[in-house]
């Protein structure tokens, strides 16, 4: 049962797809979506990660969270055709789109990392009590959710269906380390939620500040951006 619901908290992400594959308005969901992932990822940073390196209390993973940022800064670099100037109606052009999946893939990276630590946690918790296995895994869903949206909208290539595939399988493939070997220790577990601190730490202030400050003034981005503290007050509610 530990296992399943490791699983199910991933399937969230693969809700998010689907919804988007048949929702209408799909221009109107990519900017909306935007909007949320900003303030679910900063939520995420501001109430989970930093929280959790602090009970660590180990200093030398700030060198970490520094190698986390380092990392997506060379993939920045080295994946080329996406660094734009906003403009009016920026979102019918193919510069903008390739701007909008070179976010989505770096968020991928750093999901893949984070949601397998979750998967680790939840495994955990849920073998010791499943009550509160069940609740954790409806709060990580609740803000898997809208990085569906975010996928499904910005990742067009199918050579990326692998990376999306293990994002959704992330959660289980952390329960199943933890199954597999055991515990993990706190040096690792430490090491893993710093990388992921810092990947997050420059996908949040060197691409989406940027993607939600151009469409700030339109309905889609302040229902995004409303979506996302709604589901913010539900986790901490869980």
């Amino acid at each position: 049962m530990a296992l399943l619901l490791t699983l199910i908290s991933g399937l969230f992400f693969l809700i998010g797809i689907i919804v988007y594959k048949f929702i209408k308005h799909k221009k109107e969901l990519t900017i909306g979506a935007m909007g949320c992932a900003l303030i679910v990822i900063l939520g995420l940073i501001c109430f989970d990660l930093v929280p959790e390196l602090l009970e660590i209390k180990k200093w030398y993973l700030i060198i970490f969270v520094i190698i986390g940022f380092v990392f997506l800064v060379l993939i920045d670099k080295l994946i080329p055709h996406h660094h734009h100037n906003h403009k009016e109606n920026d979102e019918d052009t193919n510069e903008h789109q390739e701007h909008l999946e070179h976010i989505g893939f770096i968020t991928l990276l750093a999901l893949l990392l984070h949601n397998m630590v979750e998967g680790m946690a939840l495994y955990s918790v849920s073998v010791n009590n499943l009550e509160s296995g069940i609740l954790m895994c409806l709060g990580i869903g609740l803000h898997n959710l809208p990085f569906g949206f975010q996928i499904a909208s910005n990742i067009k290539s199918r050579s990326k269906t692998v990376a999306t595939i293990l994002l959704v399988l992330s959660g289980l493939i952390g329960g199943l380390i933890v199954y597999a070997f055991g515990n993990i220790s706190e040096f690792v577990t430490g090491i893993i939620i710093a990388l992921t601190l810092g990947m997050l730490l420059y996908i949040l202030i060197f691409e989406l500040l940027k993607e939600v400050w151009s469409n700030i003034k339109k309905k889609s981005t302040i229902c995004g951006i409303i979506i996302g503290i709604t589901i913010l007050m539900l986790i901490n509610l869980i």
